[in-house]
């Protein structure tokens, strides 16, 4: 299982909201992924995704949450309980490259995206 680490995301509005990021990604690769890409992954337990919480310097994992009347969306959480830590992040830039293909998000030559660490 690939462990990948996201250290900006998306918003299709400027709302603080899980609801509203669109794609995670990484600033040093300059590229996102399609939230609903990394859901499948997160389902299909192929990859985890994780921040580093700038306080202590540890992985906080991003999971799937699931809210009636919602659509599944990402969230950050530590030992069971959802935080804020994606809203916390830096916007992607308009110019970052797209992975649309989630067969090859393992791999550092295809994706340059959240190298396994």
């Amino acid at each position: 299982m690939n462990e990948l680490e996201v250290n900006c995301i998306q918003r299709s509005k400027g709302l603080a909201s899980h609801h509203v990021i669109t794609h995670l990604g990484h600033l040093g690769y300059a590229c996102r992924i399609p939230v609903a890409l990394a859901i499948v992954h997160l389902r299909g337990q192929t990859h985890v995704y994780y921040t580093v919480d700038p306080a202590t310097r540890s992985r906080v994992y991003i999971g799937v949450r699931r809210e009636a009347g919602h659509c599944p969306y990402l969230q950050a959480h530590i030992h069971g309980e959802w935080t804020d830590h994606l809203l916390m992040l830096p916007e992607t830039r308009p110019s970052f490259r797209v992975i649309r293909d989630g067969a090859n998000t393992g791999t550092r030559q295809n994706v340059r995206f959240l190298a396994p660490r």
